[in-house]
């Protein structure tokens, strides 16, 4: 069998459930064809049944009988990846394969493409995301070059799993149709494109990620056969705890693994799994289970893959111990390590857990500065489950975060949507302050973030982003609001009624000259005379009387 025949037919055994017997042909072509490719096969079959000395042993067998490049870069990708869950295993020379995935003859061709997988699977598994991300920007996407094949469904699901552990879960969602579009109908893939959904969407803080988890963990098979079965699990499980379901995501994570050690998964997920089962020990309060954890957490500490999470996990003992600096001194290495290496989620669970700290410390205004410039990055990037874990640790302290800009209504707390109902119905600051027993200081505050939560700068735009309606129907419930806009309003001309709707749509008075052709001055005039026949004090009471005339 050729080499390109047996690359095919194996990772067709891989997608189809049946790595046994990629590894038996794989071996079989080393032993009597010769090809030390095959070696690199074995292993990458090895490390898919979660034998991973033996994938060790492969591709360093591999290694030292190989004359090609593409020999080479097969067995160097396949001992990266063997190394991701083998905490014995040698060195890898990570420069080597770099240099050659750069040279490589035919780098869109269905081999390198399988070999450019491989190594972005190794470094993802590793926890060395951000290399993951350099090495699948390599080239044309692998799952490309592998249209049609069972197994381009899991290189588009490495794709968007890079990209969701990165913490950019935008990129990560804008990547899912192409996932699901990769899928062959009917085959045990489709369970997998949904777990990694729901890793997506838990950590954009979607509050039906949890029961999404516990509907997609029925279609995977009771005891895991291999890397799909148990990964398929172990993203739900990280889905799930993105939005702090702690229980349910420990049981999926006790699904994946084959024993109570996890012996047959890569050691991060070890390390991250070991860690969520000690944050639900330290929640039931059981002394006991939270030392069988640490314990287990020990065993496999002290490598680069695992040291930041167990630092991190060590650090939660210290918080439900009231030992601020303990865990502050733990988690700022901890942090640093998973920024380094892109590892975003992980970081971005570690500053939450940072600025409780400083919480318990009494540092105060060094939480608020760090939850701040936390949400204002993960906002960006789509990360909202963030938002959620910091406006939680917040509460305790009597400290909000700013609203999500533009997310309206929905970002406001009962009181602001109060002042939000009182803007609208033209009430000023003192006149809103009287009226819900609150400071001119307080309402002015509540203002900002009103004014912040529908992304707008002022008054007159929070009326143009409403609209009429919404602001007539909000009128109603507000005490002591502002006389409603007259009933007959004095008629305007064509130009000044033009004028007059811009205004309400929040356009400055450049702006409207440079709509209508005319000059700044004579915008100035029709709006004096629009105020003077409307009777209105001001351009926000002008755009209140023309919404209420729209």
């Amino acid at each position: 069998m050729d080499r390109d025949t047996l690359l095919d037919e194996v990772l067709a055994h891989l997608a189809e459930g049946t790595p046994e017997a990629a590894r038996d042909a794989s071996l079989a072509a080393a032993y009597d064809g010769g090809d030390p490719a095959a070696y690199g096969l074995a292993a990458l079959a090895d490390f898919w049944l979660g034998d991973f000395a033996d994938a060790t042993r492969n591709a360093t067998a591999g290694l030292a009988v190989a004359e090609d490049d593409r020999a080479r870069g097969l067995c160097l990708a396949a001992a990266a990846l063997a190394a991701g869950g083998d905490i014995a295993a040698p060195a890898v020379d990570h420069d080597a394969l770099a240099r050659l995935l750069a040279a490589a003859d035919e780098p869109s061709s269905r081999w390198w493409s399988a070999v450019r997988y491989v190594a972005a699977e190794a470094a993802l598994v590793g926890a060395r995301i951000r290399d993951a991300a350099q090495i699948d920007g390599g080239g044309p996407p692998p799952g490309a070059a592998w249209a049609g094949h069972p197994f381009a469904t899991i290189m588009w699901v490495c794709q968007a799993r890079i990209a969701a552990f990165s913490g950019r879960i935008g990129p990560a969602e804008e990547i899912l149709p192409a996932v699901r579009a990769s899928v062959i109908p009917g085959t045990r893939l489709e369970p997998v494109v949904e777990s990694v959904a729901v890793l997506v969407r838990g950590n954009a803080g979607d509050e039906e990620t949890t029961r999404l988890a516990a509907e997609i963990a029925a279609y995977v098979p009771a005891v895991p056969r291999d890397f799909i079965d148990s990964g398929a699990l172990l993203l739900l499980s990280y889905g799930a705890i993105a939005l702090y379901d702690v229980r349910g995501a420990a049981a999926l994570a006790f699904r994946a693994g084959s024993d109570e050690a996890l012996s047959r998964c890569t050691l991060i997920d070890r390390a991250i799994c070991f860690e969520m089962f000690l944050h639900a020990a330290l929640l039931e309060q059981d002394e006991g289970a939270v030392g069988a954890w640490l314990e287990a957490l020990a065993e496999i500490d002290g490598h680069p893959i695992t040291t930041p999470t167990v630092q991190r996990a060590r650090a939660r003992v210290a918080l439900a111990a009231g030992e601020a600096q303990a865990a502050i001194d733990l988690l700022v290495p901890s942090v640093e390590a998973c920024v380094a290496d892109e590892r975003g989620v992980e970081a971005a669970e570690g500053r939450v857990m940072l600025g409780r700290a400083r919480i318990l410390s009494q540092d105060l205004g060094a939480a608020s500065r760090e939850f701040r410039a936390l949400v204002t990055e993960t906002d960006r990037s789509g990360h909202g489950s963030v938002r959620r874990a910091a406006t939680a640790a917040l509460a305790a302290s009597g400290r909000r975060l700013p609203p999500v800009a533009g997310a309206g209504w929905e970002a406001l707390s009962a009181r602001e949507a109060e002042v939000a109902r009182a803007i609208l119905a033209g009430q000023e600051v003192a006149e809103i302050a009287a009226s819900l027993f609150l400071s001119p200081r307080t309402v002015r505050s509540h203002v900002s973030r009103v004014l912040c939560a529908f992304g707008v700068a002022t008054r007159v735009g929070l009326l143009a982003v409403v609209g009429g309606t919404s602001a007539a129907s909000g009128v109603s419930g507000v005490s002591g609001a502002a006389p409603a806009a007259p009933a007959r309003a004095a008629t305007l001309s064509p130009r000044q009624s033009e004028v007059a709707a811009l205004v309400a749509a929040g356009r400055t008075n450049q702006q409207i000259a440079g709509e209508l052709g005319i000059s700044v001055k004579g915008v100035e005039k029709h709006v004096g005379d629009v105020l003077l026949r409307w009777n209105a004090g001001s351009r926000f009471e002008l755009a209140r009387i023309w919404w209420s005339l729209a």
